[in-house]
């Protein structure tokens, strides 16, 4: 059953998040990315930047929260969704401290092939306000089974 396009525009509770210099540390060491900036500070320091930094893609952790919270509204299990794309606009990097605070909004929903592309957009903020990223997804979600084999 396709998802209700009324759905859309709907936005959700922003969700808040501190940037852990060992969250940072395991997410680097996780994706095999070896780039001092990520675990030692004065290598980061030597880069301009406060402290360490994450690495771009870090921001789908808190990300993934909103992503959670559309995904149960929505009734929809990740069992029958596809990651078709994503994309990172940034103001500035994360670095260790940031308490950031990110809203997600579904922004469109259509049908293609018996299925539903969602594409949702996640704002995320520092504790000023500023903005620091922009996160857009595109994901297919697959028709429920229906029993019949």
């Amino acid at each position: 059953m396709a998802i209700d396009s009324s759905a859309v525009g709907r936005v959700y509770p922003p969700q808040p998040y501190e940037v852990s210099r060992e969250k940072v540390r395991e997410f680097a060491e996780a994706i095999g990315d070896t780039n001092p900036v990520y675990v030692d500070v004065e290598a980061a320091k030597e880069a301009s930047h406060d402290d360490v930094v994450a690495p771009p893609t870090f921001v789908m952790i808190p990300v993934m929260r909103g992503f959670d919270i559309l995904m149960e509204d929505l009734g929809i299990e990740y069992a029958r969704v596809v990651h078709v794309d994503q994309y990172f606009n940034y103001s500035r990097p994360l670095v260790v401290g940031d308490r950031l605070e990110t809203t997600t909004t579904l922004d469109a929903i259509r049908q293609v092939a018996g299925n539903d592309l969602l594409t949702i957009r996640n704002d995320v903020h520092d504790a000023a306000r500023a903005h620091v990223c922009t996160a857009q997804a595109t994901l297919l979600i697959r028709p429920e089974e229906n029993g019949d084999g």
